[in-house]
C-alpha cells in the first residue's frame, strides 16, 4: 500500500480534544549537576562522532556556552509560566503531548508553536523541561506558547508509532486542538522541527498545514541518503517503518522533502551545524535548499561553523535566530 493511501486526512470530529490534562512537575537539580551532566553527554557524543571520522571541538570549548549559574537559576525558576502533560484524540487514538504556556492567560491571545520532537519511539522524547530548552523558556519569554506530540504509542500514548506514516495525524490534530484553546491567535501559529522532526515538519507542510513560517534545525530531508553516513538506523526504521522492508525506495522518498520541495509553501529557516554525523550538512540541509532555491520557495540557512547536531555550541543563539523569523512573520 502506497503512503499516501497509508495517511488518511482529518475526518474524526473528536480530533484535537484533550480528554485528559495535567500540571507538570519539573525536576530540580543543582547547577553544578547540570553541568556534569551536560560535560558527560558531550563526550559521549565525541566518542560516537570519533567512530564516524568527525572530529568535534574538545570538551573544554563547549563549557563557555552552557548557560551562567545566573541564567539556570532563572530558567529553573519558571516563575509565571507552567507545562501541562495531556491526553488528545487523534484518529480514535489518545495520544501524549505537552504544552508549555504562561499560567496567565485570561485575554490574551498568543502566538503558538508547534514542536516536532527528534528521535523516535522512547528516545529523545519530551519531558516537561526538554533539557537545553529549559520547558522552551526563551519562547515563552518571547510571548510564544509551544505545543508538542509525542507521537502515538509513545509515553503511555496509545496506537503505534510510524516514523512519518499515520502518527503525522498527530501532528496535523494540533491544529484544531491550539484553536480550542481561548488563549492561542489562529493566525499566528508556527512550527519547529529538530532532526527527525524536520521530516515531520515537512511532512505536516506537504500535506497542508496551514503555518506562518517554519524553522528546522539538523532536519533530516533525505533519508536514503541519511543511511549512507549512518546505516546503524536502518534496522530501527524496519521496525516503525510500515512496509519499508518491501518497498524500501518508495517509503523513504515518500518521508524525504528533497523529492518535493514544490510542496513547502511555508517559508522555512534552516539551521544546521557543519560537523553534524548524524544528519549530514551536505545530503540533507544543502541538499533541501538546492531544491528550495529551484522552486522559488522562501527560505533562509544558517550554519554553524564546528557545531554538531544538537548545535551544542550555539544553543542561545540558535533559538534567537528561530524567534527572531517567527517574529518576523506574525500577521
Amino acid at each position: 500500500m502506497k503512503f499516501s493511501q497509508i495517511w488518511q486526512r482529518i475526518t474524526n470530529n473528536k480530533d484535537g480534544a484533550i480528554v485528559e490534562q495535567s500540571i507538570c512537575l519539573l525536576k530540580q537539580r543543582s547547577y553544578e549537576d547540570f553541568i556534569e551532566k551536560r560535560k558527560q553527554g558531550y563526550l559521549s557524543e565525541l566518542k560516537y562522532a570519533r567512530q564516524k571520522g568527525v572530529v568535534l571541538q574538545p570538551v573544554e570549548q563547549l563549557l563557555p556556552c552552557l548557560p551562567t549559574k545566573e541564567e539556570f537559576e532563572r530558567k529553573r525558576a519558571y516563575i509565571g509560566l507552567e507545562c501541562k502533560r495531556i491526553k488528545y484524540w487523534s484518529n480514535g487514538l489518545k495520544v501524549v503531548g505537552y504544552i508549555w504556556k504562561p499560567k496567565d492567560t485570561n485575554n490574551r491571545k498568543l502566538p503558538l508553536i508547534i514542536f516536532n520532537r527528534g528521535g523516535s519511539l522512547e528516545l529523545s522524547k519530551l519531558t516537561p523541561r526538554c533539557g537545553l530548552k529549559f520547558g522552551f523558556y526563551n519562547f515563552l519569554a518571547n510571548g510564544f506558547v509551544v505545543i508538542g506530540s509525542q507521537y502515538r504509542g509513545n509515553d503511555g500514548g496509545q496506537g503505534q508509532e510510524e516514523f512519518g506514516g499515520a502518527d503525522l495525524n498527530d501532528v496535523l490534530n494540533l491544529i484544531p486542538l491550539a484553536k480550542s484553546l481561548a488563549y492561542i491567535d489562529p493566525d499566528n501559529i508556527f512550527m519547529l522541527g529538530e532532526s527527525r522532526g524536520g521530516m515531520t515538519s515537512y511532512l505536516a507542510l506537504k500535506y497542508g498545514i496551514e503555518v506562518n513560517a517554519v524553522a528546522v534545525t539538523a532536519g533530516l530531508s533525505d533519508l536514503a541518503a541519511n543511511l549512507t553516513t549512518f546505516p546503524e538506523l536502518l534496522p530501527r526504521w524496519e521496525k516503525i517503518i510500515p512496509g519499508l522492508k518491501e518497498n524500501r525506495e518508495e517509503c523513504l522518498r515518500d518521508r524525504s522533502a528533497v523529492y518535493w520541495a514544490d510542496k513547502l509553501n511555508s517559508p522555512i529557516l534552516i539551521l544546521h551545524g557543519d560537523m553534524d554525523w548524524r544528519c549530514n550538512l551536505s545530503t540533507q540541509a544543502l541538499a533541501l535548499v538546492a531544491q528550495l532555491q529551484k522552486y522559488r520557495k522562501p527560505h533562509q540557512l544558517i550554519v554553524y561553523d564546528q557545531d554538531d547536531h544538537f548545535l551544542s555550541f550555539n544553543r542561545e543563539n540558535s533559538e534567537q535566530q528561530i524567534i527572531e523569523w517567527f517574529k518576523s512573520h506574525l500577521k
